[in-house]
């Protein structure tokens, strides 16, 4: 393996690690071990902090949030990631095979950032060419 690869964190993922869930963690250090260069979009970062707009602004919650992205690259929304997402999210409605708008996005942000590995229980990133979905 490449030293250095990037994985992209989604939000399932995210969410998971935030409340301690095992399997992230486990996740998480063996990409860690394994040299993958960790990151997260900032779409991931808007779905996250929409959680804990819904449940209240708990403070502590917002505080493990704000932590959490301090210590991760997060990728954002440019130009060419957009115009990607648009290329993308065509083809799969094209086809039939449409996922949500912001799931989109965050693929097209990491291939913009030559990323092609995704950690996430959502299994809409199947269906996006060139990327590899990593469960956990």
């Amino acid at each position: 393996m490449e030293a250095l690869t990037s994985v992209c964190l989604d939000t399932s993922f995210l969410v998971d690690f935030l409340r301690g869930a095992h399997s992230t963690r486990t996740t998480y250090q063996r990409l860690r071990s394994e040299g993958y260069r960790l990151a997260t979009t900032t779409i991931t970062a808007f779905e996250v902090f929409r959680g804990v707009d819904k449940r209240g602004r708990i403070k502590h919650e917002e505080q493990a949030v704000r932590r959490l992205f301090s210590r991760l690259p997060v990728w954002t929304l440019d130009v060419k990631s957009a115009e990607l997402g648009s290329r993308v999210y065509t083809e799969l409605e094209r086809t039939g095979n449409v996922i949500g708008i912001n799931d989109c996005l965050v693929a097209a942000i990491a291939l913009s950032n030559g990323c092609r590995k995704i950690v996430s229980n959502d299994s809409h990133f199947q269906r996006i060419p060139n990327i590899e979905m990593i469960s956990y």
